[in-house]
């Protein structure tokens, strides 16, 4: 299968996951959330590898690869906290396509990273990305958001950025290591229930406040449908053929379709405005990818 296939279908799985945590997390506590939709990810990636025979993933396993598997651990984590606050409050319609721009994000952390200095298509691009961030910041007020003042909002911005960095980590990981993209899967779902686990512990044995968590048949399917998005893509990007860029972007594309169903499941209101600032992103990012 050619590698705008495994793209394409990884955004059609990365849509559903979007509508699943929404449904997860909204009112719910966000530490227990992540750390059984993760639980339940790893398993069903370990059972797909075993029914697949491909548990080989594990003799893979050396500390380079362990190493690099913590540190996408650490980064993608990082960005699920920030992530899931901002949509614990946060309208689906506003939340998503927020992270939507991180391509956007990728390229000025490679200007400031590696000196990469964009085309003037590119930095038009990048204005068009950020106009869409100043018409969610219109179409906020109109449902009493105070776009720059509100903590859910710079969550999903920190969230983007961190996306934004494991997509650049993702590029050095399976193009200039050419790491094998299982084991590293495998290590990585592993790392995040090792993760959230420590982190939810740690805060049970401060004794910090805790909101109350509520068990929903949702969050099972944010876990096992990330794992299929996460596999579909990292066969997609392995290809040697793949640019970053482009997958990057096909990929993120899975907004738009979340935005329309979110609209309808989540009966979101004040569409209008915020489309078009879905669509200045989703034209900006365009501009960036095409750009070169």
């Amino acid at each position: 299968m050619s590698w705008p296939c495994w793209i394409l279908l990884s955004a059609v799985f990365l849509a559903l996951y979007d509508l699943a945590k929404k449904a997860s997390v909204r009112s719910n506590a966000v530490l227990p959330t992540l750390l059984c939709s993760s639980t339940f990810g790893c398993a069903a990636f370990v059972i797909f590898l075993s029914v697949s025979g491909r548990l080989a993933a594990f003799s893979g396993i050396t500390p380079t690869i362990v190493a690099v598997s913590i540190a996408k651990t650490v980064i993608v984590a990082t960005s699920w906290i920030f992530t899931f606050c901002a949509l614990r409050t946060l309208p689906i319609t506003i939340a998503t396509p927020i992270r939507a721009s991180a391509p956007a994000l990728v390229f000025l952390m490679a200007f400031f990273l590696y000196g990469e200095v964009p085309t003037w298509i590119q930095g038009l691009g990048m204005l068009t990305v950020f106009a869409g961030y100043f018409v969610f910041s219109w179409a906020g007020t109109h449902e009493g958001i105070d776009f720059f003042r509100n903590r859910a909002v710079w969550c999903a911005i920190a969230g983007a950025c961190c996306s934004a960095l494991s997509a650049i980590w993702d590029k050095y990981v399976f193009h200039e290591m050419g790491a094998p993209l299982e084991t590293v899967q495998l290590l990585f779902q592993a790392g995040l229930v090792v993760f959230y686990g420590i982190v939810l512990s740690g805060q049970r044995l401060l004794g910090l406040k805790r909101d109350a968590f509520q068990w929903r048949w949702s969050i099972p399917f944010v876990g096992i449908l990330l794992a299929g998005a996460d596999w579909l893509y990292f066969n997609g990007v392995a290809c040697p053929d793949a640019p970053i860029s482009v997958a990057s972007l096909m990929r993120r594309f899975s907004v738009v379709l979340t935005f329309l169903l979110g609209a309808k499941f989540f009966h979101e209101t004040n569409l209008l405005r915020k489309g078009l600032a879905l669509s200045a992103i989703v034209i900006g990012v365009v501009l960036l990818c095409v750009g070169k």
